[in-house]
């Protein structure tokens, strides 16, 4: 009777550590969900929202910016989703300006959104009270830089509120695409260029 008893007793408070157990681990995926980092959210990029265009003799070279974010396991990361168009002698050779995503939410989704041409993301680290210089991926439709993955290595640069530089640098793009990987030899991948200018000073449309 007495080891009934105690099997008894022993079953109950199992049930009630494992109970325990249950709520402790419920409790610590609730905070990790909202402890998850922001990083970049702010109002400093807004000076780079709108359209700009660069124009050449025959070529004209425009680029679009709106906010957005992208979310994943680690967090959330604010930045400015782009598109771009060029023209020359009055011929449209690349005409990706929108609409845009807002958000890319790789928890729901790995491939990259079709629409999405242009990502520059935001970083606490910058100064909130000036407009920061935004290193950039760029995604050529034209020359699909490793394979349709996108380029790093560009940014862009508030000049003045109506003035923006536009840079791109393929080798470096290549550089931090390539270093370390066991199973490509930078030496053998070949820049390929741009399908738009490489670097550009772009004044904002009103």
């Amino acid at each position: 009777m007495i080891n009934i008893l105690i099997k008894i007793v022993i079953k109950n408070n199992m049930k009630r550590i494992n109970l325990t157990l249950c709520l402790i681990l419920i409790t610590i995926c609730i905070l990790a969900q909202n402890s998850k980092k922001i990083n970049g959210a702010g109002n400093n990029i807004n000076a780079y929202i709108g359209t700009w265009v660069y124009q050449s003799n025959d070529t004209i070279f425009k680029i679009v910016f709106q906010k957005g974010k992208k979310i994943s396991p680690y967090g959330e990361t604010h930045g400015l989703y782009g598109g771009y168009y060029l023209s020359v002698k009055g011929e449209v050779l690349e005409n990706y300006m929108g609409p845009l995503p807002t958000c890319w939410n790789l928890e729901i989704s790995t491939t990259r959104p079709d629409n999405m041409y242009i990502w520059a993301p935001n970083s606490d680290s910058y100064d909130k009270s000036t407009v920061p210089t935004l290193g950039m991926s760029f995604y050529d439709k034209r020359k699909k830089h490793f394979n349709g993955k996108g380029i790093s290595g560009g940014y862009i640069k508030l000049l003045s509120p109506k003035k923006l530089l536009w840079h791109l640098d393929e080798k470096e793009g290549i550089w931090w695409e390539v270093e370390g990987r066991e199973d490509t030899d930078i030496t053998k991948v070949l820049p390929i260029g741009f399908s738009v200018p490489e670097h550009a000073i772009l004044t904002k449309e009103e």
